[in-house]
Parts: structure tokens; sequence; C-alpha cells
């Protein structure tokens, strides 16, 4: 049966209840009375069908009041839409900021477990003494109410109960009417039969006015008193559950003679109920100090929402979505040492205004600070968040070159690397400072940064294979142009593709791990599944190649790593040990450059500062073990691979355990360096009419080369690989991949047919 006909049948059956009840009303009245005989039989008649009348209407009445909840809606799914100020706490539960509602309201839910017992009894001999005996609508209180308002001939005392209150804030705003206060009655009655009285009343107490933009006692608890409603006394929270009656005409820090004069009442109502012995009232607000905060300085609330940039926390609140509360990596003591040593070091550097740092837990992955800009009054350059801007990294990737070479068995640290001058088609890199050093091993050559020996394993390993290596760190980009190995081919070791502080630093954290890939989070709580990416031997042995020279002005063993992009104008520093990574950049947001934008003059001092710092006054990193990593292997003394034999001299050298080291090919063969191109040969080809393009097969002696047309790289290709050509002038390029460089070119041209 619907709802409809239930009402229906109950409508009837009290109907047929009045009759029956007007009867024996009757009958009851003849017994007892003495009918005045002038009365006629009309009128009595009358005077029972008016007694129906009326006990049919108590009875519908009766009816309506035991329905009318069904009848209205559940107001806490309204109340929930009133958006709390979002809290951003540390991993210890202390607050660190606030973030203010769309309406610059203060909003701070607490639990009921968090706010103190005179809270609890201030509010409850204040508003509802009888909240836990009644079921939403507290009768007494109204009869009472009723009579003093009938005494008085004006409303001049109400009956609503914290419940009712709850409902009420639902719909604000709305004028007072007796269909109003029904309307309420009937919402708080529903809200007694779906919500215990503990959630009631933690949600009364959580939305309640206290005061211009204030809502819920914490909040007000933070702006008057600078603590949480946890350490509130009785003196503290008479007076702040006083407030509500009158919240802004009763605010102390307006109006403190009012709110006193209602605290006294409200400890008397305490008093009164048996909250407090006989006497207590009294003494507490004579004897009981209120310690308001200075309202001329801004208040922890207004201290705690303004917060540098706040980038650490847009980030943290992308990577939760819509939580209220956010739980943060941020350990404030680290980021002030980051933004303080940034600032000094800026000081020094001419030309320099700007500056970006990150720390991350090594193990976790967790962002421990973060500083995103130190140009904060800037309106547009402040918004910018460096650490995440995308900038030239300079030689910054030269490790995790290295470090696929080593996983892929192609050299260890001991191998020997050529630095010497080098040109593939129009690309010739050169060092930094113009030397070259001939014959060098390859932790020499990575400690140094050297370029030519990280240009010629990047071309052993080919860009394909580094750019799905650079992926797998998250430091390849998805769209545009710069996700196409061609585009940068060889140059990409020098990181021309563009990459962030953010991305770099998680980058290093990958060596400092061990191997797994995890990405640098802001908020805990967010899934990071661990990705495969090194094996832990070989970020062991890059780890050692990095800690081969100390890092200056620090005596912490860290490996690290500096950077300078083209034309000075990125100058970059990362240093990790097992515990911390970091991540230091300087320059200048639009891309000016300076003189002093070096990696090693501008950003290693900041790193070894920092680096110093965060070791001071505890144990300095504990590496870990190789003896599990690393065995000693017989390799060739020219080549620095595994010894063949045909190597004239050989010495020991540390190869890795799980990775086979690939032999010596220089020695077997003196010939396999020198290079041919076999096919094409030069001279002129004719393009096929229907493709407009011819199609040639590449030859060349050795079978293993580099294969460039055009200056572009297209790959370490096999024997006899047919490649078509369009119309016009080529050259083609083969170069050796052993120790020692050929190359081999041939020019040609294709016509039209």
């Amino acid at each position: 049966m619907s709802w409809l006909g239930k009402i229906q049948r109950a409508r009837q059956a009290s109907a047929r209840a009045g009759s029956w009840l007007s009867s024996a009303f009757a009958t009851g009245c003849r017994r007892v009375w003495i009918w005045p005989r002038q009365w006629s039989v009309g009128c009595t008649r009358l005077v029972l069908a008016a007694a129906g009348g009326i006990l049919s209407a108590l009875l519908l009445g009766l009816l309506f009041w035991w329905l009318g909840p069904w009848l209205v809606s559940d107001p806490m799914p309204v109340l929930s839409q009133q958006t709390p100020v979002r809290r951003y706490v540390d991993s210890h539960g202390r607050l660190l900021h606030l973030e203010r509602t769309y309406d610059y309201q203060w909003r701070l839910p607490v639990p009921l477990s968090e706010m103190s017992k005179p809270v609890l009894l201030a509010t409850l001999a204040a508003e509802d003494a009888n909240f836990f005996s009644h079921a939403g609508v507290d009768y007494g209180a109204v009869l009472r109410a009723f009579q003093k308002n009938v005494r008085h001939g004006r409303v001049i005392s109400g009956a609503s109960t914290i419940t009712m209150q709850l409902a009420g804030m639902a719909s604000p705003g709305r004028r007072r009417s007796w269909s109003r206060k029904i309307h309420q009655a009937f919402q708080a009655r529903r809200l007694e039969w779906l919500y215990s009285k503990e959630r009631i009343l933690a949600e009364y107490l959580n939305r309640i006015p206290f005061g211009g933009k204030l809502y819920g006692i914490e909040a007000a608890a933070w702006y008057y008193f600078g603590k949480p409603a946890a350490q509130l006394n009785v003196a503290e929270a008479s007076l702040l559950c006083g407030l509500p009656q009158k919240p802004n005409a009763l605010r102390p820090d307006r109006h403190l003679a009012r709110a006193r004069a209602r605290q006294k009442l409200v400890l008397q109502m305490m008093e009164r109920r048996g909250l407090l012995a006989s006497g207590e009232a009294e003494r507490i607000y004579c004897d009981e100090p209120l310690p308001l905060r200075d309202f001329s300085l801004p208040s922890r609330l207004a201290q705690l929402a303004k917060y540098r940039d706040g980038m650490y926390y847009a980030r943290a609140k992308a990577e939760v979505a819509a939580a209220d509360e956010v739980i943060c990596y941020l350990q404030p003591e680290l980021d002030e040492l980051l933004l303080r040593t940034l600032r000094e070091q800026t000081e020094r550097l001419p030309g320099v205004r700007d500056g970006a740092a990150v720390l991350l837990d090594s193990g976790s992955g967790a962002v421990l600070a973060m500083i995103g800009t130190l140009d904060f009054a800037s309106s547009q350059a402040g918004q910018v968040n460096a650490a995440t801007a995308v900038r030239s990294a300079g030689s910054t990737l030269k490790p995790f070159v290295y470090a696929e070479a080593i996983d892929g068995g192609i050299l260890v640290e001991d191998s020997v690397l050529l630095d010497a001058p080098l040109r593939y088609g129009e690309y010739a890199p050169g060092n930094f400072d113009g030397r070259y050093y001939g014959k060098v091993s390859a932790g020499e050559a990575l400690s140094l940064s050297l370029n030519t020996p990280a240009v010629r394993l990047l071309a052993a390993l080919g860009p394909e294979r580094m750019a799905t290596r650079f992926d797998s760190l998250h430091l390849w980009p998805k769209t545009s142009a710069a996700a196409d190995p061609a585009e940068h081919q060889l140059a990409m070791t020098l990181g021309t593709a563009g990459h962030s502080l953010l991305e770099l630093t998680a980058a290093y954290a990958v060596l400092a791990r061990g191997g797994d890939y995890l990405p640098a989070r802001c908020a805990a709580g967010v899934p990071a599944p661990r990705v495969f990416v090194f094996t832990p031997g070989c970020c062991a042995m890059v780890s050692r190649m990095l800690r081969r020279r100390p890092l200056p002005m620090s005596s912490v063993d860290v490996a690290w790593k500096t950077g300078t992009s083209n034309g000075n104008r990125d100058a970059w520093c990362f240093a990790y040990t097992p515990e911390y990574t970091l991540g230091i950049w300087f320059g200048n947001k639009d891309g000016a450059p300076a003189a002093v934008l070096t990696g090693a003059r501008a950003a290693a001092p900041a790193a070894a500062v920092v680096m110093t710092a965060l070791y001071r006054n505890r144990p300095l990193p504990a590496w870990p073990s190789t003896e599990a990593m690393f065995r000693t292997e017989a390799l060739c003394a020219e080549s620095g691979l595994t010894a063949c034999s045909r190597c004239a001299a050989t010495r020991p050298g540390t190869v890795l355990c799980d990775v086979p080291l690939q032999a010596c090919r220089g020695c077997r063969d003196k010939k396999a360096a020198e290079v041919m191109i076999v096919s094409p040969a030069p001279g002129n080809y004719v393009a096929d009419p229907a493709t407009q393009t011819v199609a040639l097969s590449l030859r060349a002696q050795p079978a293993d080369v580099l294969w460039y047309v055009n200056n572009r790289y297209v790959g370490e290709l096999q024997d006899a690989t047919r490649l078509t050509f369009e119309p016009g002038r080529h050259v083609l390029q083969a170069v050796s991949t052993g120790s020692q460089v050929k190359s081999a070119r041939v020019t040609f041209s294709v016509g039209r047919p």
C-alpha cells in the first residue's frame, strides 16, 4: 500500500475514533452533569458535535505530528554542502596551513572527542539542558516558553533545542514564523531518528556561529584564545558557548563587557543545573583569568592562511582532490632551511633573481620541502612555480645515460672512454672548459661531467633507447615535437628536451633508492606503486662514480651532479644520500642569462649548505654495502671491458654480479674500428616514377655501425637494410661503435624521373 493510502486510512480511523469519543463524552456528561431543563435537544447535539470535532482535530493533529518527520527532508545533506576550511596537517596531526572556504568563512570541524568537557557542559547548560532526554523537541520547554510569552504579551523566550537549531542551519536567512518553527521541529525529530545524539551535538558545535565569519567551536577557540577547543577550560568555554545567542553583539573582541555578562549567566545556568558546585560560578567568573589573544595582531587562523606562495599545498591538494583534511609530508623547518639558503645564495649571485629547491625522502619519494619561487612580491613571476617549470637541464641527465649503459653491460666504472673532439654531422659538442682529457675511465668522465664521452655513449645506446629509459623515469615529454627523439638525437643527453626540477629530483631519488621509481608526492595516502628502472648494483656503481669528488664546502659523503644550460640561463645541482635527495635551481624566470649561472658556482654551494645542515647532529649517510653486488674481474687494460684472449694487457676491475660485461672487441680485431660504406656508392640515382623515391640498400664494413642520413641519426641498422630517399642531394654517414671511433661518408643525389 502506498503512503497516500496509509495516510487516508489513518484519517478514517481517527474520524471513527473521534465519533466514538464524542459519544462516550456525551454519555459521561449525562451521568455527571445536571442538564439545564431549558436546553433543547438541538443544543445538546450541537455541544456534542463540537466536542467530537475538537477531539477529531486533536487526533488528526497528533497523527500529523507523528507523520510530520516523514514528510520533510533530512537537513544533513544540505548541511554537508557547507564547505569547511581545508586543513593541511603534518604526519603528527599538527596544523600547517588553512585554505579558507569560497565565502571566506572559518569552519574547522573536529570530532566530539577533540572538544573539551567544559565546552560540552557549557553548551548543554546554555542551549539545551534536556538534550539527551528528548527526541528533538523539548515539550516541557515549549509549555514554559508559551506560558512566559502569554504572560508578557510578546515573545521573550524560545524553546528551540540543539537539534532544532541544527535543522534551522540548513536554511539560514528565512524569517521566523510558526510554520518555520513547525518545519524545524519535524526536521529535528527526523534528525533524531537518523543520527545519534553525539553526531547531532558534534554537527551543532561545528556549525554554530560565533561572530563575524567564525563558525564552529574550533574556529572560535583559535580566533579568540589562540588554542584548539580541546584545551578550553570552564571560564573560556563558558564565554564562547554564550556567544551563539547573539554572535555579533557579544563578540569579545568588540563588546567584551557584553560577552562577560553573558558568560556570567552561562556559569549560573551550569551551577543551577548541577554541572558546577555551589559557589563555583561566582569564583570562576571573578578569579579565573580569560587569556584572550591580542586582537591588534593577526590571529593564528590568519597566519596559517597566509603561507608565502602556497605552491606546496596546491600540489598536495591536486594529489588528493576533494579531501577536507590533507596530510602533508612537509617539514616546515626544512622548508625554512631551503628558503634561507636560496635567499642567501641569490644575494651573492649578480644578475640572478630567483631560485627553487626540492627535498625528497629518498626511500619514499615524499616531498619534505619545496620552494617554488623567491620573487613572492611579483604579481606574475611570483605565481610561477619554478620547481615544476620545464627548463633545459644541461648535464644533469648524464648519470642516467651511464646507468643505462652499465645496466646493459656496455661499460663499468673502470671502462675506458675517449674524451676528444667529436663531430656527428653538424653536431660537434665540446666540454664546458674547452679542454679534452683523451682516454679516461667512465667513473672519471662522469665525475668531471665530460661531454664528448657522454655523447659517444649515447650514440652507442641510440636516442630511441635512451628516450624509452627517460620515459620510465618520467623525464620524457609526452606531447609536441619535443617527444620525438629524432628532434634531439645525441643532444638529448644535455637536456635539450626540457625537464622540471621536481621531475629531475624524483629521478635522482631512483639512484638513491636502489633502482625503483616512485613519484614525488606532497600528500600522504596517495597510492604510488614502485616501478623497476635500474638494478641495485647499477645504482650503487653510479652513486660511487658521483661520490668520487667531495661536494665542495661539505664534509658529508654525498653523490652529486651539477648542470648548466646553454647560454648560462639555468644552474642546477642534485645531491643525494640514502636518506635525502636534493635538487636546486638558480636562474631568472624570464630566461635572462647571467655569467654566474653555472652549476658549480651557483647551485653546488647551496646544496653543500643544505646537506651539511641535514646531517648536523645526526649520523652520516649509511651507504649500502656493495659486497653482494660487485665482483672483481680481469678487464682489458686498453678498453676496460672483459678481457679476451687477444688482449695484450689486463688489470683487475669491478663489475656487477648480475649484469655480464661485454667482451673487448678492439683487441680481438684491430681492424674492427675501420669503417667503409659498401652501399650505396657515390653517384646519381633516378627516383621511381610511381613513388617519386628510390630505395637503396645500406651496407658497411663492419656491419655494426651507427647510420646518419643528412646529419640525422637513423639507428644501428641490420646489414643491407633498405631506406627510401626523395629527390635531392643526400649525405650518408656510418660511425663505428667501438672504443676507437671511426666514420665513413658518402654523398649521392637522387633525380626526378
